[in-house]
């Protein structure tokens, strides 16, 4: 199923032009899983091989009405549907995403604190990071109570351990000797 979906994001990827088409795709992407998984018929009905495909595409276009979408999206989503692969969009977004960081040039990091960021926080963040990686970053915030106080911030498989937890353990390495 991965490699299905990525080849699905790569052509998408392939079709669209500017760094905004870029962009815009990952949003009509993430608006159109909303809608499908928010209308848990929806999705049952266009991926359903009795519904002649007619009507199919007139409930797509439905849809597309309320989130206009790019072509290209639609023209992916349409496929999908004729294909009965529509199922496959959750991991067509997230295929997409690790396609689109790497063509833009975008690090991905994963920042977990013990509270929610404020704007300020994600703002200095933002700023270090970049700094960091030497580019621009694209940075998902997670909560994690059991830090105590900190944070960490994963970037690839490097993991950077300012967090209580992550102290107290250093600490009882040192003392222990491992």
């Amino acid at each position: 199923m991965a490699s299905i979906a990525r080849r699905y994001a790569q052509a998408l990827l392939e079709a669209l032009k500017t760094p905004e088409e870029i962009e815009r795709a990952q949003n009509d992407l993430a608006g159109l899983r909303k809608v499908l998984s928010g209308v848990s018929t929806m999705a049952r009905l266009l991926s359903h091989p009795g519904i002649e495909q007619r009507k199919k595409k007139a409930l797509l276009d439905s849809v597309f009405v309320g989130l206009d979408c790019l072509p290209a999206v639609r023209r992916l989503t349409s496929i999908l549907v004729d294909k009965r692969r529509l199922v496959n969009l959750p991991a067509i977004e997230e295929a997409y995403r690790r396609l689109k960081d790497r063509r833009l040039g975008m690090t991905s990091v994963e920042v977990t604190m013990t509270i929610a960021a404020t704007e300020d926080q994600k703002a200095a963040w933002d700023t270090s990071l970049k700094k960091l990686t030497g580019g621009p970053v694209r940075i998902d915030y997670r909560t994690d109570t059991s830090l105590i106080g900190g944070a960490m911030a994963r970037i690839g498989s490097v993991v950077y351990d300012g967090s209580v937890r992550g102290s107290l353990e250093r600490i009882r390495q040192s003392l222990l000797g491992e």
